[in-house]
């Protein structure tokens, strides 16, 4: 609730509402848990991240919400659903797929690869997808593409294994897009420290890391802005 709070810049009484609004999404939990469980995944559905990131949406009302990494789309799931809760705003998701190395094995495996016969954001239901822009391919081709194309992004979610120089390129690819008061959310695995990508982005626009407590979760919060925003 905290984390929540900080970084969209609300008291923490209007946080932890945002937080039970998406735990009340309980057909979509439903819905993602008998997906995963087809897949021999059902643990998968069992985590909090992807409730504050619909809680993040919520409060930050984005326009635009930029997404790196799918697999399943649990998190895209709760993103797109907070969008349809805002009636407003589309969700650009990123995703190179990840195959299991035995293809022998149709169940199981790491909870980022793809289950035989499926493809990213696979468990996503067909009704929230109206709003969602999915892209398959390297993010470092469509990163790019996407700074051209959108006028700003006020959330950005960066959940996959990561270089810290290529994120560093990235993230600064991002500054134009990211205006005073958006928040990035960058994912450094189970129990993974602070990048030295995110440390020093962070210190260029303003803001401070934070820790989601127990996660290798950390975002920050632009406090300031760039050149593209004084133009604006």
């Amino acid at each position: 609730m905290d984390w929540v709070a900080e970084l969209a810049g609300v008291p923490p009484a209007a946080a932890s509402t945002a937080i039970n609004d998406a735990a009340d999404e309980r057909s979509l939990f439903r819905h993602l848990a008998r997906e995963h469980r087809a897949e021999g995944r059902s643990s998968y559905v069992e985590i909090d991240a992807p409730l504050e990131l619909h809680a993040l949406v919520r409060l930050l009302q984005p326009r635009h919400v930029i997404e790196v990494g799918v697999s399943s789309g649990v998190s895209s799931a709760y993103i797109l659903a907070a969008l349809e809760r805002n009636g407003a705003g589309t969700l650009h998701s990123v995703d190179r797929p990840a195959r299991p190395r035995s293809p022998a094995r149709p169940r199981g495996g790491a909870s980022w690869s793809l289950p035989p016969g499926r493809t990213s954001g696979w468990a996503v239901p067909s009704k929230l997808r109206g709003r969602w822009d999915l892209r398959i391919g390297d993010k470092a081709r469509i990163i790019p593409i996407l700074v051209k194309e959108l006028p700003a992004t006020e959330l950005f979610v960066y959940d996959v294994p990561h270089d810290c120089l290529e994120s560093a390129r990235e993230f600064r690819s991002l500054d134009p897009l990211l205006p005073r008061g958006a928040v990035a959310v960058v994912d450094h695995g189970p129990g993974g420290g602070l990048c030295t990508a995110l440390r020093g982005w962070a210190a260029r626009r303003g803001g401070r890391p934070v820790r989601r407590t127990g996660l290798g979760l950390f975002g920050m919060r632009c406090r300031t802005t760039t050149s593209a925003d004084a133009v604006a």
